[in-house]
Formats: C-alpha cells, structure tokens, sequence
C-alpha cells in the first residue's frame, strides 16, 4: 500500500514536470509580431507614468518654489524699520570710589525734661511739635508755697542784715567781742544763702527749654500732679542730624575729619544732601571689628528727621579723567556689560570693562574712545547691525524745518503786503 502511494505522486510530480515544460516553449514559439507589441505597450505604459510623475514632480517642485520665492521676495522687500533712540558722547571726567553704609538718623541735642518739684500743673504753653526757644516757659506749675518760701527767706534776711549792721558798729566801738561779730557775720550768710534757695525753688515752678529746638513729646496735663524725676516733655534740636556707620577698619582708615559724605533718604532715592565726618572713633570695637565714624548734616530739610533710615556713602578713592558713559547705557548680561555704539546708520555691541561709579557716570575701557555716540535709550529693541533713528536729531530737524516754514510764511505775507501797497 505505501509502495504504491509513493509511485503515484512520483508520476504525479514527473507529469507536471513535462505539463510547464511544454507551456514555456508554446510561449518562446509564438507570434514575433504580438511580442512586439506587448513589449512596445509596456515601455509605452513605462513612460507614460515617468512622464506623469515628472510633470507632478515639475508642477510640485514649481509650486515650492513660487512660495518660497514670494516669501524670500517678502522678506528682501520688507525691511526693518530703524529703532528710535537716544544718544550721547563718551567723554571724560574724574570718577570717585565711594563705600555705603546705612544708619538711623539722630539728633545731636535731645533730652527729656523731667519736674524738679512737686506740684499741680496749672498752665501748659506748648504743644507737640512747636518750636521754642532756649529758656522759654513750656508750662508752670501751682507755686504759691515756693512764693511764701521765698518772702519768708527776704524777710528773713533783711532782718539779719540790719543785726549784722548794729553788731558790726558795735565791733568797731571795741563794744562787742569778736566771736559775736563772726555770729552775726554767720547769721546773715546763711540768710543770703537761703535766699537764693527759695528764689531757685521758685523758678522751678516755670518749666523752660534747657535748648532751641521742637517739642517731640508732651507727657503731662493740666491739673495733673507731678513729683520730683516726673518725665514732662522731650525736645530735639534738628541742625544738626548725625549718622553714626560702622566701617571695616581698613576702610575706616582712609576717612578723614570733614570729609565730604553723601546722604540718600530711604523714602526718596531720587534726593541726595551733603554733609560732612564730624568723628572717627579712636578705636576698634572688638565683637565686630569695625570703626564708628559719625557723620554730620544739616537738618534744615523736610525729610530728613530724627529716625529716619539714609544710606551714607563716604568716598575712598577717585579716579582722574578716565573714560566715562551714563550709567544707563550700561546693557548687563549675566557678568559682562555691553554698551551699543553708533556706527553710520546702525549699531555695534561693544563688550567693555566697568569700574568706579558715581550713580551718574561708570568708568569703562576697551571698545570705546571719547567722542564715541553710544545709546543709552532704547536699548532694549536693538541688536548687532540694528538700524536706528536719533530722536534728539530728528526732534531738532522738525523744529528748523518749522522755523523754516514760519519764516517763509512770514516772507509771503511781507511780501504780499508790500505788493498790495504799491498797487
């Protein structure tokens, strides 16, 4: 059985075998002409479809580039506009080096005026605020008692003063004896004495300024009952205002007597005074390491009042005639500065070196000579070989193009007017 299944499929497989032989020769011995044919159709077919693809590709290829080419032709017609700005010129100058600190102003005269009596408060004259001279009368107190005190001691001693007249007659009569002349002596001294304590008792009952100056506080009321230590008032004298700053002690050590100090309020940084180093410790506080320089200003200002928080600035070195530009042309990126120089029509970033600085001018080399146009507005808008527009030139050229046009206009109408005159 498995013999025979075997020899069948070897037939099987011999008889296809010889089947696609046959085929392949009936095809090779065909007709010549319908070879052709069918050849020539399929090459035909080929190149039609390149040709198709060729013509898509062209047509693709063209529309790229007619949109490409309007935007190149878009971008090479559109240019910029110029970016306006401000300019100025790089000059020379002297530069200072400053060291800043701050501090708490304070008034050089204050003091708290306290009772040195006992008493009712019977007048008050001053308020909060008010300026008073030294030795005016800020209030009064119920005196009467120092009053008596004091006619008592008057009386007292005018008594003692006629005794010690009688005895002193007496003594040059070799009537009295020395020792009763000394007591007499004695008696009306302490009379004397005694006087000007009631009379000094007595002024206590008028509270005055020790010093000119403004009544920062009023701590007492009409009425009120006050002992001897009792706080009545707090005055300040304004001129002047000290700021006492605490500077390293090598720092200190280039600060002089009368030196010039600049002082910026904290509410304004806009506004600058003057003032001057009115004292340089003598010593090294140990716990920090620094040096008590005190410096003094004019109080004579609105702003400037005992409190107030400045920033001092002392100068510590200059810089002669170096080069210098506004310090807002200064454009900082991470830890360099550049600044943006004019060139013909359009700008160049030029990276410079920075040094001292006055919060007006920086000190600045490489890149720059005097003379130089930099920007100091307009920054923000401009990059390497921006064009831009001077607004200050431009600003002038309309004002003499106006000045122009007005003088014309003037010319016309004289003109016109002497025309019509000789008509």
């Amino acid at each position: 059985m498995g013999t025979a299944l075997r020899t069948t499929l070897t037939c099987l497989f011999l008889l296809s075998i010889l089947a696609f032989t046959a085929c392949t020769k009936g095809d090779a011995s065909g007709d010549p002409e319908a070879k052709a044919a069918a050849a020539d159709s399929t090459v035909a077919d080929s190149t039609a479809v390149a040709k198709s693809d060729s013509t898509k590709q062209r047509k693709g290829r063209g529309f790229f580039q007619k949109i490409f080419k309007r935007g190149g032709d878009d971008d090479n017609e559109k240019e910029e506009p110029p970016v306006p700005v401000e300019l100025t010129d790089v000059s020379r100058r002297d530069v200072p080096y400053y060291v800043a600190a701050t501090a708490t102003l304070e008034a050089e005269k204050r003091a708290t005026i306290l009772a040195k009596i006992a008493g009712e408060i019977r007048e008050i004259r001053v308020e909060e605020g008010d300026y008073v001279k030294e030795g005016q009368v800020l209030a009064r107190t119920d005196g009467r008692a120092q009053a008596v005190a004091l006619e008592e001691s008057k009386a007292r001693l005018r008594g003692l003063e006629l005794d010690f007249d009688r005895v002193t007659m007496l003594f040059e009569q070799d009537l009295v004896s020395t020792k009763e002349m000394n007591d007499a002596r004695a008696r009306y001294e302490e009379a004397k004495a005694q006087l000007k304590a009631s009379e000094l008792n007595h002024s206590y009952t008028s509270i005055r300024a020790p010093f000119s100056g403004i009544i920062s506080q009023r701590s007492i009321d009409p009425g009120q009952n006050v002992q001897v230590g009792t706080e009545l008032f707090s005055i300040v004298d304004f001129d002047p205002l000290l700021a006492r700053v605490h500077l390293p002690e090598h720092v200190a050590a280039s600060i002089a007597l009368g030196q010039r100090v600049v002082i910026t309020p904290d509410t304004d940084d806009t506004l600058t005074y003057e003032g001057n180093v009115m004292l340089v410790s003598p010593v090294v506080d140990t716990r920090t390491g620094t040096v008590k320089v005190t410096c003094m200003i004019d109080g004579n200002n609105e702003l400037l009042k005992p409190g107030s928080f400045v920033r001092v600035k002392l100068q510590t070195d200059m810089h002669p005639d170096v080069l210098v530009v506004p310090t807002n042309a200064i454009v900082a990126e991470g830890d360099e500065s550049y600044i943006y120089r004019a060139q013909a029509d359009t700008v160049v970033k030029v990276l410079v070196m920075t040094g001292y600085t006055d919060d007006l001018f920086v000190e600045v080399s490489d890149g720059v000579s005097e003379g130089d146009r930099i920007v100091t507005v307009g920054q923000g808008a401009l990059r390497e070989g921006a064009k831009f527009e001077d607004i200050e030139a431009k600003k002038k050229e309309k004002e003499q193009k106006k000045e122009q046009e007005e003088e014309a206009g003037d010319g016309a109408e004289v003109a016109e007017s002497a025309t019509n005159g000789n008509g």
